[in-house]
């Protein structure tokens, strides 16, 4: 398995792993933990571990990190994931408008439409990266 799509999967498990963790802790604070907003961000924390690829993979001797289709299918699935990421922020700064109205709404839901959006950057882009490369190879020469 290429490194890039290694990279990939990890990225994707973790991600969707620490989401869930965060949305039953976070459902879990609301109940019983009320007026605390700012420690809501921490179980938020584990999306470290995203980054942590290199040191619990590290590259080994003579291994290429990637080639030029690696470069090819990793902005490929950047400009994907930014375009599902604008139109869904568009949508997002949208429905407030349309529910409320000319109301107000409480900052927390920025700083959730914050993690949101970057949550939802990371699943696409390794969605895209598997995707990709799950299409690539089936017609060429061994």
């Amino acid at each position: 398995m290429n490194r890039v799509l290694k990279y990939a999967w990890y990225q994707l498990i973790v991600t969707i792993a620490a989401t869930l963790f965060a949305t039953v802790v976070l459902l879990v604070a609301a109940k019983y933990w009320r007026g605390k907003e700012f420690s809501a961000v921490i179980p938020f924390c584990l999306f470290v571990f995203v980054h942590l690829y290199r040191v619990i993979f590290p590259l080994k001797p003579g291994e290429i990190a990637f080639d030029e289709r690696d470069e090819q299918i990793k902005n490929r699935a950047t400009r994907i994931s930014f375009i599902i990421f604008w139109y869904m922020f568009i949508l997002i700064c949208i429905i407030p408008i349309l529910a409320i109205g000319n109301g107000s709404i409480h900052v927390m839901y920025l700083g959730g439409v914050l993690v949101f959006a970057a949550v939802l950057f990371r699943i696409t882009w390794s969605i895209a990266v598997i995707v990709q490369y799950g299409r690539g190879g089936k017609g060429e020469k061994s």
